[in-house]
Parts: structure tokens; sequence; C-alpha cells
């Protein structure tokens, strides 16, 4: 079974590409790790959407009680939301039993991709494990391909991102005999190299270096915390429910 590495979710997507595929879509900072802390915290599920308006739409439609609008664009919160994009917004006492519209500068572009794909998993690092475990359960279920999925940083490749897939693609490489693209075999590459110290090579990229200088450390410090939540979200029928372990 091949295993593919998309490094942005800025590429053309071909007829039946993810036919048959088990994807990981990856937004460590910080969608990803957001919705892991969401599901982990009692809410019902996430819609994401591409933009504010239909974020906005979606949220007029449903009940009051249920609904909470989150998300960010140039890492703030818009104007009107319940929620940003922290991990720390998504506590047990706002999002329990709540349906949440999430809109993402980066991270929902690459959740909507790879509609045909049989399986679709948000990934970080804070739910590593379970991903891997479950990934494992799926290999003799149909799947012949592999996807890890990454948001990046508005069109360009985010260190983070593909830092993550390499955690991954290191774990499931020790144990399957996989055939690894190039993408993923750089992917894997980056991690052994920096794994010991993470926080310290991640700390002076592009998009960490940003949300360190809007005072967003903390985020990147739980972002980066390996197995904090153990769940695994699934994206189905418009929206990521968490499947039960």
């Amino acid at each position: 079974m091949k295993i593919e590495t998309l490094l942005t979710p800025y590429f053309v997507e071909s007829e039946n590409m993810f036919a048959n595929s088990l994807v990981v879509s990856i937004d460590v900072l910080r969608a990803s790790t957001s919705i892991c802390a969401a599901l982990f915290n009692g809410a019902k599920e996430i819609i994401p959407v591409d933009s504010v308006d239909k974020a906005a739409q979606i949220y007029s439609n449903l009940s009051r009680e249920i609904r909470l609008l989150g998300g960010e664009r140039n890492m703030i919160k818009p104007d009107g939301f319940d929620l940003g994009n922290s991990p720390l917004d998504y506590t047990e006492d706002k999002v329990k039993n709540k349906t949440i519209i999430l809109t993402t500068t980066n991270g929902t572009k690459a959740f909507l991709k790879a509609k045909q794909a049989k399986i679709k998993l948000i990934g970080a690092f804070v739910n590593q494990s379970a991903i891997l475990h479950y990934i494992d359960s799926c290999l003799n279920n149909g799947i012949n391909m592999i996807y890890f999925l990454c948001a990046g940083n508005q069109s360009r490749m985010a260190y983070e991102d593909v830092l993550c897939a390499g955690a991954f693609l290191h774990f499931l490489n020790k144990v399957n005999d996989f055939e690894l693209s190039d993408s993923s075999l750089a992917a894997m590459n980056l991690f052994e190299l920096h794994s010991n110290n993470i926080y310290e090579f991640i700390k002076n990229c592009e998009h960490p270096k940003k949300l360190i200088e809007v005072g967003l450390q903390a985020d990147i410090e739980i972002c980066l915390k390996t197995n904090a939540y153990n769940i695994i979200p699934i994206f189905e029928s418009n929206s990521i429910k968490k499947i039960s372990i």
C-alpha cells in the first residue's frame, strides 16, 4: 500500500483520486487541535466551512441553544464569533452537546477536500496514538491508499503540519511494509531529524513565529502535546464527530 503526503490542499483533485482511500487532514496550528479539544470536551459535532459568510448562514439556521460559531481569519477571532481557533477556547462548559460551525484561514479548506475518500480523519500531535490505532484497524477494510493532507499556511507548506505527518509516517513505517512517496519520505525524515526537540525547531518557523508575536505561545505548546486527547475525529455527512474508542 502506498502513502502519499500532500503538503498543501492547493492541488487539482482529479476524479476518483481519493476513491477507496483513507485521508488524514492535518492543521496542527490550530484547527485540528481545536477540533480534538472540542470533541474531547463533549461537543456534539463540528461543521467545517470555507467562508465566514457561509458559517454565519449555517449558524443562523440552527437553534440558539445548540449552536456555536468558531474560527479565525489571520489568527484573530472574527467579530460576532463565539469562539476563536484556540484549543483553550473549547472547554467543556462552553462546548458540551453543542454544534460548532468552524471556519479558519487554512484548516477548513483542507478538511473540505477529498470528498470521495472512504474514510476522512482529522489528525494532530494531540491525538497521534488514537489515529495510528484506527489506521491500523482499517488496513484490511478495502483501503488501497493512505493520504496525509497538510493544511499549510496560506497556500504554502507549513513545517508543523509536515512534521506531524512525518510523526504518523515514522510510527506506521515501523510496523508495516508501506510504499512511501517522496513527499512522505521527506516528512518522515524531517520528523526524525527534529523529534527530540520539536518545539525548539517549530518556534522559529513562519506560522508559529506569528502566533508568538500576537501572544498565542500557549496555543503552540498545547498543539505540540503528543496524545493529549484520546480522540478520533471522523468527517462524515458534512460534519466531524468522534468515534467511540
